[in-house]
């Protein structure tokens, strides 16, 4: 299987993610739930108070990690990219079923979405670069850097 598969299957099969952030010169780090499409972008529901999302305010560069297999050996994703809020209805109908299929919350997300009630909001990570780094399928190099995903 090439890396760009893996990858994509890696992004569909997990859950969770290490967002990083920085404003003023200063890190961040936390953990969101998200999904992926199948373009390779991903998805999470926050409140625009938390401090990543008002860092995203600022500054729309990102890093996202993926871990996807923690015991030896290791699969995880690191990848680079820009983050926007999704405010287009198609998008966070589409996204939110994908959302709701995966984690099992979120239902009524759309309905307040479209009410304007909904205090979370949808934020969107398109990757720019992407490592994957894979012991498993690739034991003599497992670092393989990728464009955007889907592409080798």
């Amino acid at each position: 299987m090439k890396a760009s598969e893996l990858l994509t299957n890696y992004l569909s099969q997990s859950k969770v993610m290490q967002l990083a952030t920085v404003r003023d010169g200063k890190p961040w780090i936390c953990t969101v739930h998200y999904v992926a499409d199948a373009a390779g972008n991903l998805y999470w529901l926050s409140l625009p108070k938390r401090r990543h999302s008002q860092d995203i305010t600022d500054n729309p560069h990102v890093a996202v990690a993926v871990a996807v297999k923690t015991d030896m050996p290791v699969i995880g994703i690191q990848t680079e990219g820009m983050v926007t809020m999704v405010d287009d209805p198609v998008v966070v109908k589409n996204v939110m079923d994908i959302y709701v299929a995966v984690h099992g919350n979120g239902k009524d997300y759309y309905q307040n979405f479209i009410q304007g009630t909904e205090q979370h909001r949808l934020y969107k990570f398109t990757p720019e670069r992407t490592t994957l780094f894979d012991e498993v399928h690739f034991k003599d190099a497992p670092q393989v850097i990728l464009g955007q995903v889907g592409r080798a």
